[in-house]
């Protein structure tokens, strides 16, 4: 009797697993534009040191030289690292190379910072997703005063870069459970010596943001 029972639900799950692929059901994670990604130790547009884990999509970013021979462009990485580090690694990294906080924001799972250095702007976007982080670093010259806006879609002498969405990855071991959101306008640091905490004031030498 038993045997009977188990040759019927293998039976069942085959049928099942016939009936997804004829109705066009796929691999979930199939639809993951990130692809090909290579094993970055170090940022080519801002010359620093990376999170330890991260890979680069050369597919997703691109590089020009500006007027003044610095590097501008979009670079794109992702790894299995906590956000919240990366970013203290990151900001730690650019601080010693002369480059300064100017904007920190964080809405949920997004992270965004901008640094500057002489005339040279540096964004920084960070998105959380279940396991994995990604990493956007936006690199170019300031504008003057008076600058005409680039639109979307305009022609551009750098390649295009497609509008990609990059959906969550699930279903990898290790999974931890979502953050719950923050309070909103509280403001929160990392790597400082003096962390409180839930708006208290903090030492200095860490990174800190103010949730939206």
């Amino acid at each position: 009797m038993r045997r009977t029972l188990v040759t019927l639900a293998l039976g069942l799950v085959l049928a099942a697993a016939q009936g997804c692929a004829s109705m066009g059901v796929g691999n979930p994670f199939s639809n993951d534009p990130l692809t090909g990604g290579a094993d970055a130790a170090s940022s080519q547009l801002l010359g620093v040191p990376l999170p330890a884990g991260m890979q680069r999509y050369a597919s997703h970013g691109y590089m020009n030289y500006g007027a003044d021979g610095g590097r501008e462009g979009l670079e794109t990485l992702r790894g299995n690292v906590d956000a919240a580090q990366a970013a203290q690694s990151m900001f730690t990294a650019l601080q010693g190379q002369g480059w300064q906080l100017r904007l920190s924001l964080r809405k949920g799972d997004r992270s965004l910072y901008v640094y500057d250095k002489g005339n040279s702007l540096a964004v920084l976007a960070f998105r959380r997703q279940t396991v994995l982080t990604i990493l956007e670093i936006w690199t170019g010259g300031r504008l003057p005063d008076g600058a005409a806006l680039s639109l979307p879609g305009a022609a551009e002498s750098g390649a295009e870069l497609p509008g990609e969405e990059y959906p969550p990855i699930s279903g990898e071991r290790g999974q931890s459970s979502p953050t719950p959101p923050p309070a909103p306008g509280a403001t929160e640091q990392w790597g400082g010596s003096g962390d409180q905490g839930g708006g208290a004031p903090a030492a200095s030498g860490g990174l800190q943001e103010r949730n939206l």
